[in-house]
């Protein structure tokens, strides 16, 4: 029986490492299951079980399902009970806190004080079968099948330079994602809706007057206007961030200035602005130092991905399903 499992987890690579990590803890399973090493016994969804299906659909969205849904849901279902079922023949509902404490709810629920102490109650529920079919356990170990597919996926990651190669490779094929947005640096003399009234847009312009005669710096102009919250400066600000500090129609017209003069007065829900652009950075690919932690939980989630979907495709080809239709 032993060579039987071990040339069946031979003949489905990606659950390779979680079989022979938990061989031994599976044997009991797997002989209780009754199953051979080199296959699985079927997985029916009753005609019963598809109409619960349906129900829990309607009743949850408050609309009829597409028979293109219910395919989606059954496919979901029977994809859950295989998780399950290997979880079970590797043996990963034994000595597992949350299932402990599942079977021991049960035991006093049933039996009261003469269930025991926790322990006790532990190994009467497990004789009596109460993880079985519980659908906390169930949820349960689908969870930890699908957390020991993410180890497992970490058991292939490159490490050192190798890693780094990896993800510049990630980050170059994902640039969409990653890609810093154009960004400005710029100074701005800031006139208050709010101090000026009605002779705000006369103060704007004689002051544009004066910067564009003087000429004068940025660094000076900036006194000459009235103080803003967020400051007179900004560096390397993208649109969003303009949006974020002066509103919508400050970032769209900064986004059209000339680099290096006094711009119009542009409006904002604070007042006017005066505008000097000193620099524009176009949009680019940030280096992966800028972005690492980004990039490498992302790379790690595509891989899990990949690879539970691997194990799935495995899981399939494994366990036949069959699902009744209402006569």
């Amino acid at each position: 029986m032993l060579v039987r499992m071990v040339r069946s987890a031979v003949r489905m690579p990606a659950l390779h490492f979680l079989v022979l990590g938990a061989l031994l803890a599976a044997v009991d399973a797997r002989l209780t299951d009754g199953s051979s090493g080199g296959g699985r016994a079927p997985i029916l969804i009753t005609a019963a079980r598809v109409d619960e299906i349906r129900d829990d659909y309607e009743r949850t969205l408050q609309m009829v399902p597409t028979p293109a849904d219910i395919d989606a849901l059954v496919a979901r279902e029977a994809d859950e009970e295989m998780l399950y079922r290997e979880a079970l023949l590797l043996g990963l509902d034994r000595h597992d806190h949350a299932v402990k404490w599942r079977v021991v709810e049960k035991m006093h629920f049933l039996y009261g004080d003469e269930a025991g102490d926790a322990d006790a109650a532990y190994r009467r529920g497990l004789a009596l079968g109460l993880e079985r079919d519980d659908v906390v356990v169930r949820n349960a170990l689908i969870t930890k099948m699908r957390l020991l597919a993410k180890a497992a996926s970490r058991t292939e990651e490159p490490t050192g330079p190798a890693l780094d190669d990896a993800l510049i490779a990630y980050l170059r094929d994902h640039a969409a994602t990653f890609a810093r947005d154009a960004r400005l640096s710029l100074s701005q003399v800031f006139l208050s809706a709010a101090k000026r009234g009605d002779t705000l847009t006369a103060d704007a312009q004689a002051l544009l007057q004066q910067l564009r005669t003087g000429p004068t710096p940025p660094a000076d102009a900036v006194r000459l206007g009235d103080p803003f919250p967020a400051g007179n400066t900004v560096a390397d600000a993208s649109a969003a961030t303009l949006a974020k500090l002066f509103g919508e129609g400050f970032a769209t017209a900064a986004a059209g200035l000339a680099t290096g003069q006094w711009s119009e007065p542009i409006r904002s829900p604070y007042g006017v602005h005066l505008v000097w652009v000193s620099g524009r950075n176009a949009a680019d690919l940030p280096p992966l130092d800028a972005v690492r932690s980004r990039v490498l939980r992302a790379y790690r989630s595509e891989r899990r991905d990949r690879y539970l979907a691997r194990m799935m495709t495995e899981l399939r080809a494994a366990y036949p399903v069959e699902v009744e239709h209402a006569g």
